[in-house]
């Protein structure tokens, strides 16, 4: 019955809620930790800059050499050498001189000031500058971005290819990152064959729901053991569950969680030791999904769906969150946006969360819009194909007019 199914904020808390460990702590090399999860602060090993520089091609100069120029009255300043990145001049620059000077030269002493190449004109070994410079014009500080010490990168963070360049410009060349989880996924079900079988009888289908969820695991940042699928036999579902279980920090089944006389994992997970935190979720799709953890609560067991887009729905909404939050990620959750919808969607029952799948896309005003998928069947997989995001339409919403803003979360 409908009032017996867990709102969608009290599943998330459960899950997350359960979740009383983190995986081990790696060192890996700088090479091998984009898209990893950060165990520790990085900090600054130097000021950042460490001297400095110049940010223009240019002269540097003494400020106070060009305070009384005018553009019809160009003060003369004469070039006494040129300095390039990588190369730095010991001599203090004297009063009338100038260094011609490149992006990223160490600021020569005595000089407080660069003047971009095109305000000047050069003639011979002079260079003529015709308005006053402020101090400090064009000349990146040292310290600036950063200084010693200071935390650059903090514990919890997905490491980013941009994060990787931040870090080799201040020499590190190993990280402590998260484990990355072991998840296993098993699909049950009589009706399945493995796709590099034929279809010999009426009623097959291929076993869609390991291979989706195995790619989403490894994408996702944790390692995915695709155990194939297992028939609906009671006593083999069991064996095989018992044998496998403590091999991973996730174990994911999907099928076998609704109410039919076959559905035999919401009762062998109990048999077996699980702590059933919900079982039914006020969710659409993914309403037969059954959470526990088992091993002193150190394991974690999701029995998604059978359907193939239920399946992977709530992998985004419910297993991605927690195994995020295994590997102590900071962000649990897909990025949000809003977006105006591209077409009516209308429902009939707005009892539970609904999460359609839709296309978003920049239009050329700018603006960020989604478009529905053209049916919401839990059972067309060409639907999460077509889509990058789950619309949500929430409880007491029948309907969101084509023009409307909806909340969409970005997979």
């Amino acid at each position: 019955m409908e009032f017996q199914l867990v709102p969608f904020e009290e599943v998330l808390n459960h899950i997350l809620g359960s979740i009383k460990r983190k995986t081990e702590v790696e060192r890996v090399p700088l090479s091998q930790a984009v898209g990893r999860i950060l165990r520790e602060n990085i900090k600054a090993t130097f000021n950042y800059p460490i001297w400095d520089y110049s940010a223009m091609d240019g002269f540097a100069i003494r400020s106070s050499d060009t305070l009384k120029t005018t553009e019809n009255n160009p003060v003369e300043l004469k070039i006494i050498g040129e300095i390039s990145a990588g190369e730095f001049v010991e001599e203090e620059l004297p009063s009338g001189s100038a260094y011609k000077i490149f992006t990223g030269a160490p600021i020569p002493p005595g000089a407080d000031a660069v003047i971009e190449i095109e305000k000047t004109k050069v003639e011979g070994d002079k260079v003529l500058i015709f308005h006053p410079v402020e101090e400090g014009a064009n000349i990146r500080k040292a310290g600036e971005y950063a200084s010693l010490g200071e935390i650059i990168l903090e514990e919890g963070k997905e490491i980013t290819p941009g994060d990787i360049g931040a870090l080799a410009n201040f020499g590190y060349t190993y990280l402590q990152v998260a484990r990355r989880p072991t998840v296993g996924i098993l699909a049950t079900g009589s009706e399945l064959i493995e796709p590099r079988q034929p279809l010999l009888k009426p009623g097959q289908i291929y076993n869609t729901n390991s291979y989706e969820l195995e790619a989403a695991v490894n994408q996702s940042g944790g390692i995915a053991t695709n155990m194939g699928h297992i028939e609906d036999d009671y006593h083999s579902m069991k064996e095989y569950l018992a044998q496998t279980l403590h091999d991973f920090d996730i174990y994911i089944t999907t099928g076998g969680v609704s109410m039919g006389e076959k559905d035999y994992i919401q009762f062998l997970v109990k048999e077996l030791g699980i702590d059933i935190k919900f079982h039914r979720a006020r969710v659409k799709p993914g309403k037969p999904t059954l959470f526990g953890t088992y091993d002193n609560g150190r394991r974690l067991f999701f029995g998604l769906p059978g359907n193939p887009v239920s399946a992977l729905v709530n992998f985004y909404l419910l297993v991605y969150p927690a195994m995020r939050k295994l590997m102590g990620a900071k962000d649990l959750f897909k990025p949000k946006v809003k977006a105006i919808l591209t077409q009516d969607f209308k429902r009939r029952g707005a009892k539970r969360r609904e999460f359609i799948r839709v296309k978003v896309n920049f239009g050329e005003d700018g603006q960020i819009y989604a478009t529905p998928y053209k049916n919401v069947s839990s059972g067309d997989i060409l639907s999460m194909s077509f889509a990058n995001g789950l619309g949500i339409v929430y409880e007491g919403v029948k309907e969101i007019k084509k023009g409307e803003p909806i909340e969409v979360i970005l997979i």
